[in-house]
């Protein structure tokens, strides 16, 4: 190598880390985004306005989350949604995310699907985080689904933390009567696993379906989306944003916080809003 060459590269490595810092810490501010999402079910020139929060693995935006739950209540959301692993399984507190649900049922109503780290916690560790925020007014769907109309739309929100691999045993009698369901209503299922659409799911008619857990495949790469998740390993599907599917559309969520080791590399934490708009809009 000749001396150009090898200045150059003693110039270009350091720069290339420093590239990559700046590009991790940078993927640590939360980044605000916003989606639409046509229907016909909506009445010409309404608009609902749902918050999306998943993966926030304990971490705090400001004291007790006050940065947070300011940004989402400027936003006027109609509903808040909670796609899972908010809570770490390795952490006995549960007090985050309580408070954070209470401070957020006085905005909008939440309702809160279960991620893979609520499960551990509620039934391997017996800690009962639902009951908690059950008391504390916020609507956790087990396996189960409720009926809430805004304005003059009627949402069928059902919640299930099944996987692909436990579908059959904990999660087909449930979503069977949910699909079967003769309903109207706007029907959105808080699912924390984007893996249950690849082929179970995948031609199942539902208006929205709201994820996590890939936390935008940890790292971002222009073209190409997301690197990896712990599971499905590299350049899983449907990883974030908004996709389309044969008879659905689901959202998946690139996460609040982090469980990984792997820092978030040109993905930056996501609070999003999903405006669900008329197809009869003047």
């Amino acid at each position: 190598m000749g001396i150009r060459k090898r200045i150059l590269a003693a110039l270009l490595i350091p720069l290339a880390a420093l590239a990559a810092l700046v590009l991790c810490f940078a993927s640590e501010e939360l980044e605000v985004t916003f989606y639409q999402l046509p229907s016909a079910k909506l009445p010409p020139g309404e608009t609902i306005r749902l918050a999306v929060l998943a993966d926030l693995h304990n971490r705090e935006y400001g004291e007790k989350n006050a940065d947070l739950i300011e940004e989402i209540r400027s936003q006027k959301p109609d509903l808040i949604l909670m796609a899972g692993d908010m809570v770490n399984y390795f952490e006995t507190r549960t007090d985050i995310v309580v408070d954070l649900c209470k401070a957020l049922q006085e905005i909008a109503p939440v309702f809160y699907g279960l991620g893979n780290h609520e499960g551990t916690l509620i039934y391997a560790s017996g800690i009962p985080l639902h009951e908690a925020l059950r008391e504390a007014g916020i609507c956790v769907l087990i396996n189960d689904s409720h009926r809430i109309t805004v304005r003059d739309t009627e949402f069928y929100i059902g919640g299930t933390a099944v996987s692909e691999e436990n579908y059959e045993k904990h999660g087909k009698t449930f979503l069977d009567r949910f699909w079967e369901k003769e309903t109207d209503a706007f029907k959105l299922l808080i699912s924390h696993f984007p893996s249950l659409y690849y082929e179970i799911l995948a031609d199942i008619p539902m208006d929205l379906g709201i994820c996590g857990h890939y936390h935008g495949g940890q790292i971002q790469i222009p073209g190409l989306g997301g690197l990896y998740s712990v599971k499905h390993g590299l350049f899983p599907q449907y990883c974030q944003g908004m996709y389309r599917l044969e008879n659905a559309s689901i959202f998946v969520s690139r996460g609040m916080g982090s469980g990984h080791k792997i820092p978030r590399i040109n993905n930056r934490p996501e609070l999003a809003f999903i405006d669900i708009i008329s197809e009869n809009n003047p």
